[in-house]
């Protein structure tokens, strides 16, 4: 009698289970008008990042742990459209080299992330700006190559067990990677940081 208690009980509460997952399951569909759009980019945030060749010595796996998620959290804040994230990675003393624009302070990064026509939102997000600014179309901003990207490698190379330089690598499509520059970290009294964008 116990026996076929448990089994009854058992199979109502797996199928209470299962039809719990599929109404899960359709919430997370987008609508159906929105899934039958042609040419529709839906992007998927995280980009699936994985890490790839280690180059020298120096650091520890603790200090690869570190430095892959400071790139994934940066990489999620680019996917979603910000970089709500940034400045708690740039040191205030030594402050972050920005591609064409050189050398910028904290407050300078900072004053720059709150500008609506500023270096990251032209660069890094816009790309009709970038296509203004460029005079030309079909610029691709930094978001939209990793959109494009599919699977994106870390390769670390090792300098010293205080400075560590990434590379990007795209199986997917090895041409969107001399879009970037390679970023740098640097270890500062125990915390890594980032010294050179992407």
């Amino acid at each position: 009698m116990r026996r076929q208690n448990f089994l009854f009980h058992s199979r109502i509460f797996l199928g209470i289970l299962v039809f719990f997952l599929l109404i899960h399951c359709q919430s997370t569909l987008p609508p159906k008008e929105e899934r039958s759009l042609p040419n529709t980019t839906i992007t998927q945030c995280p980009y699936p990042i994985s890490l790839g060749t280690v180059y020298g010595k120096g650091i520890t796996n603790f200090d690869r742990t570190i430095l892959l998620f400071q790139i994934k959290q940066l990489l999620f804040d680019l996917c979603e459209g910000h970089f709500h994230h940034l400045l708690p990675f740039v040191d205030k003393e030594t402050g972050l080299f920005v591609d064409a624009k050189g050398y910028w302070t904290l407050d300078e990064v900072k004053a720059d992330l709150s500008d609506p026509n500023g270096y990251f939102a032209l660069y890094y997000f816009n790309s009709s700006k970038l296509n203004e600014k460029k005079g030309s179309s079909g610029n691709l901003t930094v978001r939209e190559v990793f959109s494009q990207a599919g699977t994106v490698f870390v390769d670390l190379y090792v300098s010293s067990s205080e400075e560590v330089e990434m590379k990007f690598r795209f199986p997917k499509d090895p041409e969107l990677e001399r879009y970037l520059i390679n970023p740098n970290f640097i270890k500062i009294q125990n915390t890594w940081y980032l010294h050179r964008m992407f």
